[in-house]
């Protein structure tokens, strides 16, 4: 690469010097200080017609974007072709604007694409070959710091443009920053350790298996933040579905909490799953919600023994010998040592209603801090040492957090580079107030982050002209400066959503009385609900998430239910024999409850039942039928042992003929009497038949032996 004087032409290379220019500008992009990262904007001219995806251009300056006095300007200019068609060669000029931008607003409008007020300087030209499909084309482009453009240029933010020639023009702009010398400004920056939201109450063990592994995004996460003063905002669900896993735990797993734990970073919980505070709040909640139980995750086998340095056995756990021995919910979710009342609800979401409520949770040895976005303030200065009636909301940068972010979730150098040259530009204005304010940022929520971003967006800020590293603990300690809250905009139907997930939940608890243990289940709907809460679910996807966990509800509440048939009592007394059915994965014990409508039928009120987990219980309700015959309908309800309503009712009709077992028994005895008389007549009559016929016999002898005499 060679410099050349402003407004010079640079001559087409052939393609293997054009490569290698290349691969060099690439890797001096990769940070001549750390590596870098992040998205650009770009603005394509004319827009894309409709379903065909309109290739872009990004401009990366070298160095995150400080160009200090009398060093060269290196810009990775580079085309990226999403389209279905080759974008054909096409010249590429680059310009710098003559004068610094005004204010951080001035910049945010030249990123975006507006121009308007900007006078620029074309410093430099070059070519870019042919782009196929899917693929990209990078120039690079070199300034000396001797041209007479660069030279003698004030400290500023001066912007920057790559664009394209030819008809469909495409523009890339972005910003260089000649730092200012003076004494150093704090900065903090806030790093979540989180994992991507989820229905489910807890990671389960696969899922960590790839978490936690090497190129898993939990370790990425670890990675970045070794060895750097990030505060981290942990999920404590994370800890606690690793040890709940007990000796199940995959090993990467155990792996990366001991890691975790022994991190000297300052850090602070976040909500269970990261639930949405500001929600909870406008839907009535007056203390954030928080797990109740995580048992019904646990397997005794996995708990006969301790995980070192993962389980801690409940002080009053079992110690016999073979006997699981359980940690409690305190230990399930340590995060290790870590400040107290530290609240961050979602960006943008914070009105005066959630910082009196969260603000009444502090106390004199841990007093309560929020995290708010300098956008959600009511003008002035974004300061980490704010504070709202009273209440510590310690500011963060929106502009700068939102360049950091894109960066940390840029994995293309070009677009990453982009991104921390805004951020850059952003951190240059956020320093032009008193020297010593601190300066507070975060990277928001997200997952899809390398550990080549995240270390890249961490080192910029490690490296950032006129900065000290520090940490949220210490900055926020400061002395407070009032400001006040902008009007938000509060979501009604995440509010609404709330609410309803309240009411399934209320609903729960009185279902699972049902159970020995009726945490196993209120326990698990606690933590889904607050997963379901996740303040990365928004807009449709947060609506779906709702609609799978009330379904899955409903599930629970129908897993409990009697399963019967018509039936005939042919007799004064039989039992009803219905099927309690059962699909919870534990016992549970029921009443079955009977009601006849009519007075034929006797029916044995209450009857108990033990039901097996996951299986069809046979229930005997004894029925005793009054001389009457007919079909009469009995009702039958489950109740738990504390009288709530289980499963829906279920009639049976049961057709009564009392006078059966009677009747048969009279037509049985007359039958016999009957058979028995008759047989005795025939006795009889066989009798007498014999009689006669001796008699006959007899008579002609004697009249025979009267004759001869």
């Amino acid at each position: 690469m060679t410099s050349l004087p402003s407004g010079s032409p640079v001559p087409r290379r052939s393609l293997t010097r054009r490569f290698l220019a290349t691969l060099a500008a690439a890797a001096l992009a990769l940070g001549l200080t750390a590596p870098l990262a992040a998205t650009a904007a770009t603005t394509p001219t004319p827009s894309p017609s409709a379903g065909a995806a309109a290739p872009t251009l990004t401009a990366a300056p070298a160095g995150n974007g400080i160009l200090r006095a009398g060093e060269t300007l290196a810009v990775l200019t580079t085309l990226t072709n999403s389209g279905g068609a080759t974008v054909s060669a096409t010249s590429v000029s680059l310009s710098i604007g003559a004068t610094p931008l005004a204010d951080d607003a001035a910049l945010t409008r030249w990123l975006s694409g507006d121009a308007s007020g900007v006078t620029l300087q074309q410093v430099a030209t070059g070519n870019l070959d042919a782009t196929a499909p899917a693929a990209q084309t990078s120039v690079s482009f070199t300034v000396q710091g001797t041209d007479p453009a660069l030279l003698g240029r004030g400290a500023g933010v001066y912007p920057v443009l790559a664009q394209t020639g030819g008809g469909a023009s495409l523009q890339a702009p972005t910003v260089v920053v000649v730092p200012a010398d003076g004494a150093s400004t704090p900065l903090a920056v806030v790093v979540p350790i989180t994992a991507a939201p989820r229905t489910g109450g807890l990671l389960t063990a696969d899922e960590l298996a790839d978490l936690t592994a090497v190129d898993g995004a939990l370790s990425a996460q670890l990675d970045a933040v070794d060895g750097s003063v990030a505060t981290l905002a942990v999920d404590p669900a994370i800890p606690a579905a690793i040890r709940v896993l007990g000796s199940s735990a995959p090993p990467t797993a155990v792996a990366w909490l001991k890691r975790l734990l022994a991190l000297p970073n300052d850090r602070f919980a976040l909500q269970f799953g990261d639930a949405d505070l500001s929600a909870q709040i406008r839907a009535g909640v007056t203390t954030p919600l928080t797990p109740t139980s995580l048992q019904s995750y646990m397997t005794a086998s996995d708990f006969t023994q301790p995980v070192s340095g993962v389980t801690t056995p409940s002080p009053s756990a079992s110690t016999a010998p073979g006997q699981p021995s359980f940690p409690d919910l305190t230990a399930l979710l340590d995060i290790g040592s870590a400040d107290q009342n530290v609240f961050w609800p979602a960006t943008g979401s914070v009105d005066g209603a959630v910082v009196s409520a969260l603000g009444s949770l502090g106390s004199d040895a841990a007093p309560t801090r929020i995290l708010v976005a300098s956008s959600n303030l009511a003008g002035g200065a974004a300061t980490a040492t704010a504070a709202v009636g009273g209440v510590a909301t310690p500011a963060y940068d929106a502009e700068v957090s939102r360049a950091l972010t894109a960066a940390a979730a840029e994995n293309d150098t070009a677009r990453r580079g982009a991104a921390l040259a805004a951020a850059s530009g952003h951190l240059a204005f956020a320093r032009t107030g008193a020297d010593d304010r601190p300066v507070l940022a975060v990277l928001d929520r997200g997952t899809d982050r390398s550990r080549v971003s995240l270390r890249a967006t961490l080192g910029a800020l490690a490296s950032a002209p006129g900065y000290t590293p520090s940490t949220f603990a210490a900055i926020a300690s400061a002395p407070l400066t009032d400001v006040s809250l902008a009007e938000a905009t509060p979501d009604a139907v995440r509010a609404a959503d709330v609410a309803e997930l309240l009411t399934d939940e209320d609903t729960i608890d009185r279902f699972a009385t049902i159970l020995d243990q009726p945490e196993l289940l209120t326990g698990r709907e606690r933590a889904e609900i607050l997963q379901v809460l996740n303040v990365a679910w928004t807009g449709d996807a947060a609506r779906t998430a709702v609609a799978a966990h009330r379904s899955a509800t409903q599930t629970t509440l129908d897993s409990v239910g009697i399963l019967s048939s018509d039936f005939r009592l042919v007799s004064s007394s039989a039992p009803l024999r219905p099927w309690v059915r059962n699909d919870l994965p534990w016992p549970i014990s029921v009443v079955l409850r009977a009601q006849p409508d009519d007075v034929r039928l006797r029916v044995q009120a209450d009857t108990p039942i033990d039901a097996q987990a996951s299986a069809n219980t046979r229930a005997e309700v004894p029925v005793e039928a009054r001389i009457a015959n007919g079909e009469v309908n009995v009702s039958m309800q489950l109740y738990s042992p504390t009288g709530e309503v289980i499963g829906a009712r279920q009639d049976v009709q049961v057709e009564v003929r009392a006078e059966w077992e009677s009747i048969g028994l009279i037509v049985f005895i007359v039958l016999v009497a009957v058979f028995l008389g008759i047989g005795v007549l025939r006795t009889v009559s066989r009798r007498r038949r014999a009689r006669g016929a001796e008699a006959h016999v007899s008579t002609p002898g004697d009249a025979e032996q009267v004759g001869q005499d």
